[in-house]
């Protein structure tokens, strides 16, 4: 018995397509030996770069009916590239035979049944489309590929097409606009807890016509707060823990809202609307003086408070986020007078609202305790509830505060936010005690984030945004500074 010949049958194109690629039929004529060339290139290239099957004559074998190749062939490819020049249309035109003119017949064929179908996809290689394709053909979108110099931006282009990711992919719809009138728009919502407002603002900072109504819905909290503590703004009294006591609730009480919209201001908002912000720690410090007013020494210090909680949880929230531009707005700015401090002098922010102007004896009796950094406590204790959601924990919540309040020492002694201005003074707090942990190779927030200073250099995010100048030799120079102060004025 005769045995099969290994030889007998050797597998077609047509016997060997994989399932997961898109199958392509090159329709073209053989115009000249460099023609043939070309469509093999293109062929192999669409093969080799882009995994796309194509069935190309030129890979069939001896003994291959090409009819049969070409019938069975247009019709199982997802796609047919019509190769286009005025050779090829001219044999359409004046040949009843051949390869090329049986293909258009069966192309032909298929267009009339189904006018709508993107099968059939002419490439231009000379000429143009109405001098190389037949009527048909010529007026579908196509690939001009006459350029040699362009090949491989067109060839990408195509295969994407074949893919079904074309390039030229229309982009997604936005969001439906918001075509509510102006007069609806500028009326801003009313919030009925500071939770709700906070959830007011962000929905009006995601919005970018909601802006105007975000900037008045924020200014006209700056004013209630403000008119909320300036109902309790007589210091005519000596200060006691209880009144101290007192003064801290109802300057908490008249930022509440304005705190828990801070977060998200702070992560979300442009600089633009940050600076409202800023706006309201001003404002806080401001103090209308009437004639004759008298007031005692230290309790004045009361009507800063409000404004000594939004500096620092703001500044927090600034080094969370890396809002260092934002840092560097609220350390430049200035409280004009009148102020709570002078009815004629103006002041640094820095100094009004971010420095303890209680020494640390007096502060503990006001706050019955006996805290190392009293002034750092009461901020922390006072700001703490606006992070609930925002830390791991309160040691997470403890670090970042000490870069915040170590930072803005730095910048305290840069700007040199303080009165005496010939001397080297830097705002200490519980930061002090922090720094030990860079010397143990303790691994937390306070610690990377001041290593990261020795490593970027200029290219540290503070610097980047603009703190020090954004000099890291400047920053090294006021850090040593620094470091001296604190080792020789640690309480």
């Amino acid at each position: 018995m005769k045995k099969d010949s290994p030889f007998n049958k050797i597998p077609n194109q047509l016997d060997q397509i994989p399932d997961d690629v898109p199958v392509v039929f090159i329709s073209y004529s053989w115009d000249s030996e460099n023609h043939k060339q070309w469509v093999l290139d293109l062929s192999n290239d669409l093969r080799e770069k882009y995994r796309v099957y194509t069935l190309l004559d030129r890979y069939n074998h001896g003994g291959d009916d090409l009819p049969t190749f070409m019938s069975k062939g247009l019709k199982r490819a997802d796609r047919v590239l019509i190769i286009g020049t005025p050779r090829y249309k001219e044999k359409l035109e004046n040949s009843n035979s051949g390869g090329a003119r049986y293909e258009d017949q069966v192309i032909t064929i298929s267009l009339y049944k189904d006018m709508g179908s993107d099968k059939f996809v002419p490439v231009l290689r000379e000429g143009n489309f109405s001098e190389s394709f037949n009527t048909l053909i010529e007026t579908r979108l196509g690939y001009d590929m006459t350029n040699d110099g362009q090949y491989e931006a067109r060839l990408q282009e195509l295969a994407a097409d074949i893919w079904g990711c074309p390039m030229n992919l229309a982009p997604a719809l936005g969001p439906k606009p918001n075509f509510t009138p102006a007069s609806q728009v500028l009326q801003p919502l009313k919030a009925s807890s500071p939770e709700d407002f906070a959830t007011i603002v962000k929905s009006y900072l995601l919005d970018p016509t909601k802006r105007i109504v975000l900037t008045e819905f924020i200014e006209e909290e700056i004013e209630k707060a403000f008119q909320k503590i300036m109902e309790h703004a007589s210091y005519n009294h000596q200060t006691t823990p209880q009144t101290f006591n007192k003064y801290r609730s109802i300057h908490q009480d008249a930022i509440a809202n304005l705190a828990a919209a801070m977060l998200p201001i702070v992560r979300y908002g442009t600089l633009e609307q940050q600076k409202l912000l800023v706006d309201a720690m001003i404002k806080l410090c401001t103090k209308p003086f009437k004639n004759g007013e008298i007031t005692n020494t230290n309790t004045v210090y009361n009507h800063l408070l409000a404004s000594t909680f939004l500096f620092h949880s703001t500044g927090v929230a600034a080094v969370k986020y890396s809002r260092f531009d934002l840092v560097k707005l609220m350390i430049e700015a200035k409280v004009p007078a009148p102020n709570a401090l002078s009815p004629n002098y103006s002041y640094t922010l820095q100094y009004m609202a971010g420095c303890g102007h209680w020494g640390y004896d007096m502060l503990n009796q006001y706050l019955n305790s006996t805290w190392i950094y009293p002034y750092s406590q009461m901020v922390m204790s006072a700001i703490k509830t606006y992070f609930n959601k925002t830390f791991i924990d309160n040691n997470d919540f403890e670090n970042c505060f000490c870069v915040w309040e170590h930072i803005a020492s730095l910048l305290c002694r840069f700007y040199k936010n303080y009165l005496i201005q010939d001397r080297v003074w830097f705002p200490i707090g519980t930061f002090v005690n922090k720094r030990i942990s860079m010397f143990r190779h303790e691994e937390d927030f306070y610690t990377d984030f001041f290593k990261k200073a020795t490593q970027l250099k200029d290219d540290w995010e503070p610097l980047k945004q603009g703190l020090f100048a954004g000099q890291y030799e400047i920053f090294e120079k006021i850090y040593k500074e620094g470091e001296e102060y604190y080792n020789k004025n640690r309480y």
